[in-house]
């Protein structure tokens, strides 16, 4: 497990909010093993809060429980990963419309910063601001479609997917491309392009052209279980 943090969390709620984070920058990886007394250091915390929190992310289903084990976070494997994508694909193509017709010119130049704050971190080794600036990226940019339902689905999915190896940025050079195509996105807004946005979106989300991992993720996170 990772260096703790430099700042304690307070409450249970807030060390779940915590785990949630190191979940989506890839901190704690795709069927990483969460022992309690890590959780206790990590996070500066009680034990009783570290069990409280484990628990509120279990039944989010953000991590999992086996019985005299302990908790592990949840396993996308290759193929749910792929059919995560889809539904991403369905869902974010979807609003384009709506945040074409809303889109002030406000929202383009906030978007452009956001860009810009993105591909900064592209070029720093920080995984979390990484992560937190390609998020608020597509935050705004979902937050813009007037069906409000539909943009909270689209980032509840959006949240499923781990940021690991089998998901994102498998290398510097699709960080690097991650960051071109949030320009390419914002202009195409500019330009109240919906065909053009949509394709845009598309590619951003499936990113072609990616290597597949050679062994199924699920086998070895057992394996590492086992050995665990």
């Amino acid at each position: 497990m990772a260096k703790p943090g430099k700042t304690a969390a307070k409450g249970a709620e807030a060390i779940a909010a915590a785990i949630a984070l190191d979940i989506g920058s890839g901190q704690l990886g795709n069927g990483a093993w969460l022992k309690q007394i890590d959780i206790e250091t990590r996070y500066r915390c009680t034990r009783a809060d570290a069990r409280r929190a484990l628990e509120a992310l279990a039944i989010k289903g953000r991590i999992q429980r086996i019985p005299q084990r302990g908790y592990f976070v949840s396993i996308v494997d290759e193929s749910q990963r792929h059919e995560l994508v889809e539904v991403r694909v369905l869902l974010e193509t979807a609003m384009i419309p709506s945040i074409v017709e809303r889109a002030t010119k406000k929202d383009i130049a906030d978007l452009r910063r956001l860009a810009a704050s993105f591909a900064a971190a592209a070029r720093k080794d920080d995984v979390t601001e990484r992560y937190m600036t390609n998020r608020a990226f597509h935050v705004h940019l979902s937050e813009l479609c007037a069906n409000r339902e539909l943009a909270k689905l689209a980032l509840a999915v959006r949240g499923d997917l781990p940021t690991t190896r089998i998901a994102q940025w498998h290398s510097q050079a699709r960080i690097d491309q991650s960051a071109r195509e949030h320009s390419l996105i914002v202009e195409a807004l500019a330009d109240r392009d919906v065909r053009k946005l949509t394709d845009l979106i598309a590619v951003h989300i499936r990113q072609p052209g990616e290597p597949r991992p050679s062994q199924p993720m699920r086998r070895r996170a057992r394996a590492a279980g086992a050995r665990g």
